[in-house]
């Protein structure tokens, strides 16, 4: 939920975000906490499964508001990012980038506390941010079981009124360790 107080230059009141699922395949194998944290360590070992986990990410607009407290719709629904817009970096060539819908972030150090540098993105061999409509983002992984964690953050854009404010997620943080008690990073 986002609040506003002046509707013409973003700023913003209040704001709140939670994570949930809504579904999973097969049922009931992933649980998400209000950090965002994903955990499928009740995913079968069965054949007919294999260590492709893709996560969908679905922007729910339903409870954010504008300064005035009317839903945002219309023009002005928020939206995921496109791939050239949002935060920006200097790729390793010297360009200027822009981060867009979603990246994977290095992690520095696997603390504990953990820390990672949210920019400039890094590539993650076989996981791929996808944007598949103005709501939904897929992350697929075909990486191996049991691969390194790794963080991403994610952003939307409140278009119209607002003119494009883009607004970025913190990183969750995740690995591939199914069949094990959790999901998040173990010492």
């Amino acid at each position: 939920m986002l609040n506003w107080i002046d509707p013409i230059k973003p700023t913003i009141e209040a704001s709140s975000i939670g994570f949930t699922v809504i579904a999973s395949d097969p049922a009931g194998t992933a649980t998400v906490d209000t950090s965002g944290s994903v955990n499928i360590s009740q995913m079968p070992a069965a054949p007919g499964y294999d260590e492709n986990i893709d996560i969908t990410l679905l922007l729910d607009t339903s409870n954010m508001r504008d300064a005035n407290g009317n839903l945002l719709t219309g023009d002005n629904t928020p939206r995921w990012a496109k791939s050239d817009e949002g935060t920006t970096y200097t790729d390793s060539k010297g360009k200027t980038q822009h981060c867009g819908y979603g990246w994977f972030c290095e992690i520095t150090n696997y603390g504990p506390p953990l820390q990672y540098q949210a920019l400039p993105p890094i590539d993650i061999a076989k996981m791929a941010f996808k944007r598949k409509d103005d709501l939904n983002l897929v992350i697929e992984d075909k990486s191996d079981d049991g691969s390194p964690p790794y963080a991403f953050k994610f952003g939307f854009v409140l278009p119209g009124q607002y003119n494009e404010y883009f607004i970025s997620i913190d990183p969750v943080l995740s690995t591939k360790s199914t069949r094990t008690t959790s999901f998040m990073l173990k010492d």
